[in-house]
Parts: C-alpha cells; structure tokens; sequence
C-alpha cells in the first residue's frame, strides 16, 4: 500500500500513485506532436491523438509511441504484461531497455470506434486521394487537402465570407485546438450570432480564418461527417480533475494568431460583446451579471453595470453594488430595500475577477502601490517567500475554486440545449505577482493584530500550508483577500471581493462532504476568517450571509468540544517526557483555545454593530485562556521550555501540583467571576488587552439584555399591581445603572494599561468598543435609525422633541462618548484600524446629528450653553474641561476640522461634513465608501428649509 504526499489518498500499486501524482503537480508531461496540447496521463494523449489526428494516417505512430495495426491500439508489452506492472507502449519499453530485455508489442484485440473511423477514413483517401475545391470568381485557388480535424463541423454553416482563403495542403495544415474550438463554438449551432464561421458580433474579429469552400466539401457523405456531431467528444479535460486543466508553464497564454479578449476599463464595463458573453445563462443573476445572457439569445442584451463614484477620492464602483448598499443589516439611515428585491451582486465580483485575471498588466497598478509603501523590517519577517512551485500549485487551486463558483452563480443550461452544450471556455487565471501575494499576507498579519495570533511564531509560511488539505487552501487565499481588502485600488477590491465568494463556496462544499471538517480547527479558522471578510467588506449579499452563517459556525465550534474547560498544560519540569512532544501537544491546544477567543471577540463585533444579543454566554466559555505571547511565539521546543521557565518561575523542584492551579490557566468565564468579585489581584500578572477585550463580551451582553427588556415598557401604561418581586421599569433601570458601574470599573482597569502603553492599537481599540457600548447605554440607536428613515414622523417639530426623548437618554454623555470614538480613531494609524472604523464613526456622527436635528426647535427644551468651546474630540476624558462639560454643562461642545475650525453641534449638516471628511482621511475600502454614500444621501433627504416650514 502506498499514499499520496499530498492528499493522503492509497493506492495498491506504485504505477496508481505515479498516474496520481500530477494531479497535484500540474505536470502534463505528455505533449501532442500535432497540435501541442499537453496532457497528464498518457492515455488522454492516445485518445487525443485517435481521435483528432490519427485519421489522416492510420498506421502514423503516436508520438513517441508504436503505430496501430489494423487499428488496433497498442498495450504493455509482453514482458511487463507478465509482470504486472507499467508499460509506456514504446518500443522497446523503458523497462525492457533497462533490463536488456526483448521487447514485444502486444495490441489490444478489440478494435476502437476511434480506429473504425480512421480506417474508413484511410480507405475514403485512398479513392479521393485530393479532394479540389472549386476556384472562387475572384481569384483561382489550388487544391487543397482536406484535414480530417474539420469533419465534426456542423453541415449547415452558412457560406458568408468567400473572399477569406485558408490554404489546407499537407505542408501548411491547420489543425484545430479543441480548447480554442469550445471557445469559438457555443451550444446553439443554429444561431448565426454563436456560429463558428458567422460573422463577429460586434466588430469584433474571428479567431481563425474561414475555410473557403467548405459548404462545397459537404457533399462527400456520413463516412466523413456524423450526422449529430457532439462537441462534447472533442474536449478530453473532463476525463480527470479540473484542477490539472491548465496550460504548462512554458506555454504562452495567448497566441500570436488567437486574439484573446480583452478586459476593458473599469469605467466601461458592460456585456455588449460576444467575447464577453457567457455560454451559460444567468438563473439568479441575469439582471446584474456584467458578462452572460440568458438562453443563448443570438442578441446580446446590455446590462446597465457602470460604474460610478461620487467623490475623487473614492475608487469607482459598480452601480449595481451601490444599488444593494440600501440593503445593507447595518448602517440602515437611509430607506432600505430587503432580499426580495435587491439586485445580486456575487456574479459580478466572480466575472469581474474572471476577467481581471486574464491579463499580466491588470496587476500593475498594484506594483506602482507597492512601490510607494514603506515596509516594516518586522512586516518583511513574517511571510516566507512563496516559491514557484507553491504560487503554482496556488494558481491551480484558485482557478479550480472560482470555475466551481461561477458555475453555481451561472446555473446549467436548458435540457433541449444540453445535447449541444459545451463547458465555457476555462478562463486561465493570472494572480498578482508573488511579491504582491506577500504583500496581502503581511497586511493580513497587520490587519488582524486586534484578535489573538493564529500564526505560529508569528511567520506565515504558504509553502508548508498548501501541502496540508482543501482547508488550508482556502485559508491562506483568504489571508490573501483580507490583505487585498485592505489595499486602496480598483485591482485590490476586485480580486478581494472575488476571493471571498469563491471562498465562500468551496468552504460550504468542503464542509458539506465531510461532515468531519466540521470540528477541523483548519476549517473553523477558514470560516473565521470569512465571517470578518464578509461581515465588513461593504457587500450587502455577503454580510448577510456572514451573519447567517456565524450562528452555524459557532455551533460547529460548541459541538467539536472546544468550548468546555481542560486541563492545565504547563509541563512538570521533573517530568522525563520528551520537550518536543510537549510543545507540539501545547501548540495544538493553544491554537484551538486562541481559535475559541477569536470567534468570541468576533460575536461581539457583529453583535455590537448590529444591535443584537452576543450569540455565546459567558457560561459557555469555559475553555482556557490564551497563554501569553512569549510561549507562542517560541519557534521550538527549547525556546518554549525556557520560555516556560521564565514565566512561571519553574524548576525541576518545584510541585508538579502547583502549576495546575486554575490561576495560571483560567477560563473567561472564571475571569468575569474575578471581576464581579473583585478578586483580579489573586491571578498572576496583570490582565493583557486581549483579556480585557474579551470581558466587555458579557458586559455588552448584559447591557443589551436590559435594553430590550426597557424598550418593552410603555411609557403610558404600567402595572396596575405592584409587588416587589415585579420586574418593572425602575428596576430595571437599577440593574443598567450597575451595569454601567461595571464598565467604569473595566475603563480603570483598561486606562491603567493604556497609559503604560499609549502606542498599544489593541488598547485603543479595546477604548473604542467600550464608548460604543456606553453609548447604548445611553442611546436608542436603532430608534435613532428610524427616525433618521423619517419613519412615523410626521415633519412636524412637536414630533421631532418628542422622538429625540426615545432616541437620547443623557445628552451630555452621549456627545461625550461620540468625542471619544472620533479621537480615538483619529489617533490610529489609518493602516492599523480595525475593519470597522467607519461604522464606528458612522454611529457617532449619526447620534450627534440627531440631536443637532432635534434641537432646530425653537421650543426645544435645552440648557443655554455658556463658556468656552469644548472640542470633544481633542480632549480626554481626564481633562477638567470635559469633567466640567459632564458634571455642569459648561462649557459648548464642537468637533474640530482638518483645518482647525470648529464644527457646532447645532448645525446637521456640518456635522454630516465633518464625518465625511473623517472617512477621507481613511483607506477608501468597499464599506466606508457605502457609509459615505449613505451620510451624502441622509443629508439630502432631510432639509432643513422643508422642516422649518412645518407648522404643529
């Protein structure tokens, strides 16, 4: 028994896995002499070779091969015959030749269908020796030979052009590449649009000249032309797996006489073009598709995907992709439209990056990027250069992924066209160079500095990973996607949004065949990696399906038993057992527990900036902490053990016993017990920031618990019995206000920490998702939202003072915690934000406006303000200014611009501006682009000069 070093798979025999072996490698060592097409096994090659070529000659030898006799196709020789092993058909056989052995060639007895029709062939050639094709009126024309390649053209192609000559003698032969002629004969045989020798649509010029005096050459009968051709005989790929299906390395992509279509300007992007148009209609997507048409209409329907851009600063944007922002799960400050009536938008990042990555120059605006970015000697560190035969492998899966994705999205044809079907030409994909990829996986190593490392001694290596499974594929071209998403360029985005689909896909499709994936760490990271990309990357279909799926994949993570509690593993140092085997056991714990964490800082994301309950509870979070970062960056086991040492100040005579002790290894749900208890002192060191990150995850869930239970009472009503075991309004507003002390005692905790680091961006981060959950403390956002939607108001300012009371509780506090977000995000890096900065501002800003909006009223109760501008977003809340702004309300509260003037809070629109300008300040990304929109389109449709006009 022998297995597969790459997918783990056995074989009885040697010669199995040899014939196994390319489907990995991508070598295709077999080479057609006739029409150079490269094949993996050397029986597709004898097929081609049969089927295409073989017909002018029967008794012409295969290339490097034995001719047939009487048609009969040649097998192993005698001698590996009786050995049973492998034969490559020549003679002598390279095993014969090695042993100075006699070769003898045996044939098979059953005569091929293939081998009948050559010989008919042979015996019609040698009656017709030259078949002479009648000379045109413009010029005579010399007899020509006809190549038995052309015998499956359709009978009734219509004679079009006859000033077009193509001469067919021997010496000058055209023989047809299958693969260029699946591209140049669509299903529909009957249409004159899709006919292989019609006229171009569009202007555009045919891909191979047409035979003059064919329609001539029709009348030598069926020994010659089947009457049902099937054009589904010619293409020999299907026969093994798609991902071998590619050209080698050495061969050109386009050839010199082959024009390959050309991807036009992102500024001109529709489906006017047959070269553009798919084979395959659209099921679900044919209204936004930018490439295919449905039912193989002979007119190519345009569809309107323009692209359109309201700010310079912004990257251009598909029409379609800004008409579903109104779509959007979160961000909704502008009227929506939900999943019934939202165009589809996945096709189009699936043939955008299609077409993209048919060129070598859609790459170069990356390359100029690239070149103005200073790197880091500790960003250069943590990727290991992909090698050639890595960045191969990589390109072979990428394109096996995306032909799976678009096939879905594109749906199957018609059953009365099926007969004539054949598969879209496959698009031979060209990924950005492979400095460009390591460029995306350091900005991935960058970009997810917030959340626990999952990188092993914080170097990626893509070489090692893609020899693991499927999973480890698909998780390092999603690494790629989360660094392209964070690169400011049209290419970027392309190829990130079409990453993350294709991703999308194939991880549902690996996981739905084995069911096992399910508790795969590798998987479960993958997915992980996929609701953060999908969740923040400005695409309304993929951050529903984001969220969707998230409650999936933490059930995965619940049920393969990563959340329940283990035991302690810090080593013994008396213990003899092997160093090596304790830190890789270590290691494989640790990932999981980091894994665990990670989902957990990411289900408070999500449920923070869509308003909704954490999906976890604390009590389920019983798994062990993280240990610290100095054991996990060990990069072997020595390091590890002395890092070990260090820590915990082990020796070999200390108590085995007491490094089992739940302080040094404790759950998050034991951590929270400490912190309600006030016993943090007892554990060892200080908390880190990720463990103060994570214990804002059951503050936040507490909060918002008792918000729902709020919005649940009348302000009319009340209960007319009162017991004092009845939950009631002022009680719950008891258990908020100690939810709110809660937080103030996690904020000293946390400042503590920052001012030691003050260059810490997790503890920045860690002060942003605080404000905002304070900020729900004393806001209704999603009231805020639907006041901002117009809906129920009537226009009237009496309903404006009457909505601000449901929307802000404390006015004070939330304007200074909307300071806060803005001075936090502006002291950030703007290449270290976390992905969802911009719906951080977008909250913000929002609450600000609508308490501007709210105070046009000239009835509006309000305090007159008095003193000195307070800039709420300089300031810190340790700053007299602000306590005295809090406590007594001196003060007048504005934001300052980028040119130092001040923006006042009374005025909407100035407040709209300053966020707008905040956001470019930023990287341009998909999402804060959308929310740009969306602030424009809030600030047009609401005006102020039709508000003041309303009379109560």
């Amino acid at each position: 028994m022998v297995f597969c070093a790459y997918c783990g798979k056995s074989f009885t025999r040697k010669e199995h896995l040899e014939r196994h072996i390319p489907s990995h490698t991508n070598v295709k060592p077999h080479r057609c002499s006739a029409c150079q097409l490269s094949f993996a096994r050397r029986d597709l090659l004898q097929r081609h070779h049969s089927t295409y070529h073989e017909a002018r000659d029967p008794m012409e030898p295969l290339p490097g091969g034995v001719p047939t006799v009487a048609g009969r196709t040649p097998i192993a020789c005698l001698n590996c015959a009786q050995a049973k092993t492998g034969c490559d058909k020549r003679v002598p056989c390279a095993r014969c030749a090695d042993k100075n052995l006699e070769c003898t060639a045996r044939f098979a007895r059953r005569s091929s269908k293939a081998a009948l029709r050559a010989a008919q062939a042979s015996a019609a050639m040698s009656t017709h020796n030259q078949v002479s094709l009648p000379p045109s009126r413009a010029s005579p024309t010399p007899a020509v030979t006809v190549n038995p390649a052309f015998m499956d053209i359709d009978q009734n192609i219509v004679k079009q052009d006859p000033s077009i000559k193509a001469s067919m003698s021997p010496d000058n032969s055209m023989t047809i590449d299958p693969r260029i002629q699946q591209h140049e004969s669509p299903p529909d045989k009957n249409s004159p649009t899709n006919s292989q020798t019609g006229s171009p649509c569009d202007g555009l010029p045919s891909s191979h000249q047409r035979v003059e005096g064919m329609d001539e050459m029709l009348h030598l009968g069926n020994d010659f032309i089947p009457q049902e051709p099937n054009y589904q005989d010619m293409l020999v790929w299907p026969e093994y797996p798609l991902e071998l299906d590619m050209y080698t390395g050495n061969m050109p992509l386009a050839q010199a006489d082959i024009p390959m279509p050309t991807f036009p300007d992102l500024s001109d992007i529709s489906s006017n073009s047959e070269h553009m148009s798919s084979s395959r209609g659209s099921i679900h997507t044919r209204s936004t598709s930018i490439m295919s048409h449905g039912e193989f209409d002979s007119v190519v329907k345009p569809v309107d995907m323009t692209l359109n851009t309201s700010s310079s600063s912004m990257i251009p944007e598909f029409e379609v992709v800004i008409a579903a922002e109104a779509a959007w799960p979160l961000a909704r400050c502008n009227p929506p439209v939900y999943s019934g009536t939202c165009p589809r938008t996945a096709i189009v990042h699936l043939e955008c990056l299609e077409q993209k990555s048919k060129h070598e120059g859609t790459w170069n605006a990356l390359e100029q990027y690239l070149e103005q970015v200073d790197w880091d000697a500790a960003d250069l560190a943590s990727v290991i250069p992909l090698t050639s035969r890595t960045r191969d492998k990589l390109l072979a899966i990428t394109q096996t992924f995306l032909h799976k994705a678009l096939e879905i999205h594109r749906g199957g044809v018609n059953s009365h066209n099926k007969k004539y079907a054949t598969p879209r030409l496959l698009t031979f994909l060209v990924l950005p160079p492979s400095k460009i990829l390591e460029y995306f996986l350091r900005s991935y190593v960058r970009n997810l500095s917030f959340f626990y490392s999952l990188v092993s001694a914080g170097c990626v290596d893509p070489n090692e990973m893609l020899h693991n499974n499927q999973a480890a594929a698909l998780l390092v071209l999603l690494m790629i996607a989360q660094g392209a998403s964070a690169v400011p360029t049209a290419e970027a985005r392309a190829l990130s949004a079409g990453l993350i689909e294709t991703c999308r896909i194939s991880l549902f499709d690996i996981i739905e065949k084995d069911i096992e994936m399910c508790a795969d760490p590798t998987a479960l990271r993958s997915a992980l990696l996929f609701t953060l990309l999908g969740a923040w990357s400005g695409d309304k279909w993929l951050m529903d399906i984001a969220m969707g799926q998230r409650g999936m994949y933490l059930s995965m993570l619940k049920h393969a038993g990563m959340l329940e509690s283990q035991p302690s593993m810090i080593p013994p140092f008396n213990s003899a057992a092997n160093s090596e085997l304790q830190w890789r056991s270590w290691l494989h714990r640790e990932t999981q527990n980091r894994l665990v964490y990670n989902w957990v800082m990411v289900d408070q994301e999500l449920s923070l900036f869509h308003d909704t309950a954490p999906m976890l509870s604390i009590s389920e979070l019983c798994a062990p902490l993280p240990g610290p970062e100095l054991l996990w960056m060990s990069a072997n086991a020595d390091q590890w053990m002395a890092a070990m040492q260090s820590i915990y100040g082990c020796t070999a005579n200390v108590n085995p016993q007491l490094l089992t002790t739940p302080s040094l290894t404790p759950s998050l749900y034991d951590l929270f017990q400490d912190f309600l208890h006030d016993n943090l002192s007892r554990r060892q060191g200080s908390l880190t920031p990720y463990q103060l990150r994570l214990l804002l995850h059951p503050l936040q869930s507490l909060l918002c618990h008792l918000r729902q239970m709020l919005s649940c009472f009348s302000d009319v009503l009340s209960a007319r019995h009162t017991t004092s075991r009845t939950v009631t309004k002022a009680s719950t507003l008891v258990r908020l206000e100690e939810v709110q002390a809660l937080l103030q005692k996690w904020y000293e905790l946390s400042i503590t920490y920052y001012k030691a680091n003050p260059a810490c961006p997790i503890s920045k981060t860690n002060l942003v998702i605080y404000h905002l959950i304070s900020l729900n403390a004393v806001t209704n956002f999603p009231e805020i939202e639907r006041l901002a939607r117009r809906e129920g108001f009537d226009g009237s300012y009496w309903e404006l003072s009457l909505r601000h009371k449901r929307c802000i509780y404390q006015r004070e506090e939330a304007i200074f915690h909307c300071g806060q977000v803005y001075r936090l995000l502006r002291s950030m890096l703007i290449d270290r934000r976390p992905s969802w900065w911009s719906v951080a501002l977008y909250r913000a800003t929002l609450i600000l406006w609508t308490d501007s909006i709210s105070r046009l009223d000239p009835n509006f109760q309000k305090r007159e303000e008095a003193g000195s501008p307070v800039a709420i977003d300089q300031v810190t809340p340790e700053d007299p200014v602000v306590i005295a702004y809090l406590w007594n309300s001196d003060g007048i509260p504005v934001l300052v611009q980028r040119d130092g003037s001040n923006a006042s809070l009374e005025k909407p629109h100035e407040v709209l501006d300053y966020a707008i300008k905040s956001l470019d300040d930023g990287i341009s990304t998909r999402l804060g682009d959308g929310i740009k929109r969306k602030l424009v389109a809030l600030g047009n449709s609401w005006s102020v000069d039709a508000l003041t006009a309303t009379t109560v």
